[in-house]
């Protein structure tokens, strides 16, 4: 899980290149098998094109070795406040097309900025979407057909704005799309509450108050969805490179989440850097 990479973008590329080569490095060692970033890859909107090719440029190393996407964030729309949609620049860069041919690669809406795809790990596919930020009602519909189209495959969703630093909570007010968009609270009412397939939200955007915060909400049928936000964006050097790890044991029914930074080649280790979440794959998605 990369979290915000804007201020790498903008005045710090090599630690962007630390977070992808290291990836890069260690597929085979750490069994990575799908990177997800959570948005705001640039700090300003289209208006840099320079901060948009350190972007491709890193993500790029990923290419052939491990299956990715990328939400995103508020940051990487064109900044159109008669279309606060607009986003022309991200789907050159990040859309569809990018991912042609690949075979994890599921699909997107018309509009380029909401994606999905299918990855293996542990002897289970998964399912994961990258949806916009303030996720409209357009696309929480979208999502909800993608999942009808794949019953009980256990579902991830990215996006960027949905918990707040600030609020240990879910964000009560949409941040970007206004009336047209929906808040966190309301993003889980419509989507992640009422659909259960969906295990596990991640985001990024706030970084108010240390940029860290994790929680487990209840769904319907009885079952919990896991929700975490990571953004390091306020510390020294945009985030001085900290990623997270996600290492799943389906067999195990675990979930671990650990801090690591390539720039720095520490780990953090505090109870918001480093916790574990407990999901029984088997019981809830069925047997592989």
């Amino acid at each position: 899980m990369l979290p915000d990479t804007q201020l790498y973008s903008e005045k710090n590329p090599s630690i962007f290149h630390d977070q992808t080569r290291w990836t890069a490095e260690h597929v085979g060692e750490e069994n990575i098998v799908f990177v997800t970033h959570v948005g705001d890859i640039v700090q300003n909107f289209a208006e840099r094109p320079e901060e948009w090719e350190v972007a491709d440029a890193a993500m790029k190393r990923l290419d052939g070795l491990v299956p990715w996407g990328v939400a995103i964030g508020n940051h990487d729309y064109d900044r159109n406040p008669d279309n606060p949609r607009q986003a022309d620049k991200f789907v050159e860069v990040f859309g569809p097309q990018r991912f042609a041919g690949r075979s994890w690669f599921g699909g997107a809406t018309e509009n380029g900025l909401n994606s999905y795809q299918l990855f293996t790990g542990g002897g289970r596919e998964f399912l994961i979407f990258h949806l916009e930020s303030d996720i409209p009602d357009d696309t929480i519909a979208w999502a909800e057909s993608i999942l009808r189209e794949h019953p009980d495959t256990p579902a991830i969703v990215t996006t960027h704005i949905y918990l707040d630093d600030r609020t240990n909570a879910r964000t009560a007010e949409p941040y970007l799309l206004g009336e047209a968009g929906n808040s966190g609270e309301a993003i889980y009412q419509k989507l992640i509450r009422r659909n259960p397939q969906i295990f596990l939200v991640l985001c990024g955007h706030w970084a108010t108050a240390g940029g860290e915060w994790f929680q487990a909400s209840p769904q319907e049928g009885g079952s919990e969805v896991f929700e975490v936000l990571a953004d390091y964006q306020t510390r020294e050097n945009g985030g001085d490179g900290w990623l997270r790890v996600i290492r799943f044991d389906p067999a195990g029914g675990r979930i671990w989440f650990k801090t690591y930074s390539p720039t720095l080649d520490q780990h953090e280790s505090d109870e918001n850097s480093e916790f574990v979440f407990f999901v029984d794959f088997d019981q809830r998605f069925g047997k592989r």
